[in-house]
């Protein structure tokens, strides 16, 4: 049960427009590329051509001759690596060492006085190279084929294997079965700002500030102090505005350690930020899975049990400090039951070295792969027994009286609206009658389909891509003004925490909005946290500023009653002013009291110290919380095109109390459309040889404006027994509306039998499997 607010709740929950807006707007944000520091230098990198090569040797004698260039580095003048990652047994070098492992690995870095004399200078190094067979196809891989990606280990870096008590029996002797496999192809989150890093040195104190977009400032901080040994207290690190991260922002890169080890080695600030080749070549991928399914179910469609393997091909090297292979194949292994009642569950899982650019978090991580199989296997059943897609789901959903309710893997659902999310999307959807206006377009030859995509989202988790920090930090001060000043731990990057937070913040204290700043991204003053990820910042960064604010509350209440003379259980505070409660005209200022407690110290009430200031820490009372949730989609298919648009798009969405329900659907917008992009657009392709060729925004396709459906978007409020009954909800959208397209254009295509198991699906893949097919449109 969500725990009371301090004072009624007047903005949480509010429609309040994001006060991070304006800047934004206006263009007066500063990103890491606004930032001017004098004296500053640029670094540019040599990349390897090749997907596997030995480095024979490294020749930069001309570009040492080229004016301006201050500084040419390899490995033996950065021994730096990124350490071994878990299970995974290989360190990542900053600068390749004796082989190159993936396209677009750094090999050489070039430090000049600009960028164009940097890469001017790049041109100039000769390398010399052995090309070698590269490894790209993980099955293949997972047999150590062609060859080992590095000689010390197997290719096979993750190997785990989980079955139910009975999962045999239950298997062999359920009156159905049905074999699939469901494959998604490489993404990235292809940010609007690139990666970038500027490093600059005190030379009086000796410290060393960092800019960086980072998603996790103050594990950056650590990473860069392990890594590079260096003391904690020696390093700043301070976000700018961050222009999208998405999960991939999340990591510690290679580029990082060179800038930052330049600039102590160079006396002088140092700077790289990525072109968007770059980018393509060195941000984490995602989503390269294979899942080789079987299901097992009786003749109404209920499921008994599944059987999976997951398979992740997580490139050349584990990112750092979260594989993405593992991730996305781990996590998805415990939900992908989803929100429905399945027994028994067998799940074996490989990761697997490749010659590719690692694998790490975006958006979703898990949940994009788990739902558009856990929907797929659904929609297949239906399709074997003839029965209507929702009632195969119907028949499945995990019910109210079962909660809370523990799935086949383990994991506790501690509360959830799936029936009932489920049901309304339907009605919101008026499916009965998209059923029936789709048996009417098929007679003049248009084919329509409808997709639907239950969800269940983890959230809250104590490790994620941004950590393992278990628990997030708020400090709140009130100024001598009377106005007041919070810190997190975050790490935000267009979430809107400078105003969520500072509506939970609002109702502690009883002052109004527009009193209160909110700030972060700075390890010199936010307090220590766990950044942001994983859906972690409403309910562990809310249940900060929550605890925070209740605790500074506890301490105006002491002042404003010993100055009233009242009790402190009879004190009420509203826009900044105590009262007596029912006794408005006797009241005191938020500055009053900050005069006492900053000026006139000797006025201050018995036990209370000199200051308003507090630092609270908040651990949730559960290691995870699930958000849920169902999309429907509607989708119109052209046969002879393939091109698919999205005729109508239903949300209903279950994330407990709502912070704030305008960026709540801001996100649900954002998150849709990248499953657009996830469906129909998105996927990095490597040739024969290992080489991306999708390196540009002409290759890779991002979904444009006309392409993303207007939504319509319900919510539904389950809380959770978290601080005000807050759950993350970042990730669900992307989650699941990848499954629910995928599914809509599915069903359109059922006339000529016609099901695609692999994400994206191209319009050249419609019309060629529609050319293929031997079944004709019925």
């Amino acid at each position: 049960m969500a725990e009371e607010f301090a004072s009624a709740p007047h903005f949480v929950g509010a429609r309040i427009p994001r006060t991070e807006d304006s800047r934004l707007l206006r263009g007066e944000a500063q990103y890491l590329d606004d930032i001017q520091i004098p004296n500053l230098l640029e670094m540019a990198f040599v990349r390897s051509p090749y997907a596997a090569a030995r480095i024979l040797s490294v020749d930069s004698s001309a570009a040492w001759n080229i004016p301006g260039v201050r500084a040419v580095f390899t490995f033996a003048d950065m021994p730096f690596v990124l350490p071994q990652n878990g299970p995974s047994p290989i360190d990542q070098p900053v600068l390749a060492r004796e082989r190159v492992r993936h396209a677009g690995e750094a090999v050489v870095a070039v430090v000049a006085e600009s960028r164009y004399i940097a890469e001017d200078a790049c041109e100039a190094v000769h390398v010399a190279y052995t090309p070698e067979e590269p490894v790209l196809d993980m099955q293949a891989a997972q047999k150590d084929r062609p060859r080992r990606v590095h000689d010390a280990a197997p290719n096979v870096f993750y190997h785990q294997e989980y079955e139910t008590e009975g999962f045999q029996a239950a298997f062999d002797t359920a009156p159905h079965r049905l074999t699939m496999t469901f494959q998604t192809t490489r993404q990235t989150a292809c940010s609007l700002e690139t990666r970038g890093i500027i490093a600059a040195a005190d030379p009086f104190s000796g410290r060393m500030t960092v800019y960086c977009g980072t998603q996790s400032p103050h594990r950056l901080r650590g990473d860069l102090a392990e890594m590079l040994q260096m003391e904690e207290h020696l390093l700043r690190v301070i976000v700018p505005e961050v222009g999208g991260a998405f999960g991939m922002k999340a990591a510690t890169y290679p580029e990082y350690l060179a800038v930052v080890q330049a600039a102590r080695l160079l006396r002088q600030p140092v700077k790289w930020t990525a072109d968007r080749v770059e980018s393509f070549l060195s941000d984490v991928h995602a989503r390269d899975d294979i899942h080789d399914l079987e299901v097992a179910f009786d003749q109404r469609g209920q499921i008994i049990a599944v059987k999976d393997h997951l398979m992740a091909d997580g490139g050349a090297y584990a990112s750092y400090p979260f594989s993405g292979a593992i991730g996305e194949t781990s996590l998805a292994a415990k939900v992908i039951t989803g929100p429905y009642d399945i027994a028994h569950l067998s799940t074996v899982i490989d990761c697997t070295y490749s010659n590719k650019v690692p694998l790490g978090a975006y958006r979703g991580v898990w949940g994009p792969v788990a739902s558009f199989v856990q929907e797929g296997m659904v929609d297949r059943i239906a399709q074997f027994l003839h029965l209507d897609a929702a009632e195969v789901r119907r028949t499945n959903l995990v019910q109210p009286n079962q909660l809370p309710y523990r799935n086949a893997a383990g994991m506790l659902y501690d509360s959830g609206s799936f029936t009932e999310s489920f049901e309304h999307a339907l009605a919101q959807l008026d499916y009965t009658r998209w059923r029936a206006t789709q048996e009417q377009a098929r007679r003049v030859g248009k084919y329509l389909g409808i997709g639907l995509s239950n969800f269940v989202e983890p959230t809250a988790m104590a490790s994620s891509e941004a950590g393992s920090i278990g628990y997030e930090s708020c400090s709140v001060r009130v100024e001598p003004s009377g106005t007041v000043t919070a810190w997190l731990g975050l790490g935000p990057s267009g979430q809107g925490h400078e105003t969520t937070m500072a509506q939970v913040l609002a109702d502690q204290l009883g002052v109004d909005l527009e009193h209160i700043v909110v700030l972060h991204g700075d390890t010199d003053a936010a307090p220590l946290g766990g950044g942001t990820g994983g859906s972690r910042s409403g309910p562990l960064g809310g249940g900060a500023a929550m605890q925070a604010g209740r605790k500074m509350r506890e301490r105006l209440d002491v002042y404003a009653a010993h100055m009233l003379e009242a009790a402190v259980e009879d004190i009420a505070w509203e826009h900044g002013r105590a009262h007596v409660r029912g006794v408005y005209a006797r009241h005191v200022s938020l500055r009053d009291i900050a005069r006492i407690a900053y000026n006139d110290v000797r006025q201050i009430p018995s036990g209370l110290p000199i200051g308003l200031e507090v630092t609270e820490r908040y651990q949730p009372p559960r290691p995870v919380s699930f958000s849920n949730g169902t999309h429907a989609a509607v989708v119109e298919v052209n046969p002879s095109t393939g091109q698919v648009t999205v005729l109508d798009y239903v949300v209903v969405n279950d994330c407990g109390t709502l912070i704030n329900p305008l960026i709540v659907e801001g996100q649900i917008h954002g998150g849709v459309a990248q499953g657009v992009g996830a469906a129909l657009l998105e996927s990095l392709v490597y040739d024969d040889s290992g080489q991306l060729l999708t390196t540009t925004l002409m290759d890779y396709l991002l979904p444009s404006a006309p392409l993303v459906p207007r939504m319509r978007i319900e919510h539904l409020v389950t809380p959770s027994d978290g601080a005000l009954g807050v759950k993350g909800m970042g990730e669900g959208s992307l989650i699941a509306s990848p499954a629910a397209i995928a599914g809509a254009v599915n069903d359109a295509l059922s006339p000529w039998g016609v099901s695609f198991e692999r994400l994206p699906i191209a319009p050249r893949d419609i019309v060629t499997s529609l050319g293929r097919s031997s079944a004709a449109p019925v």
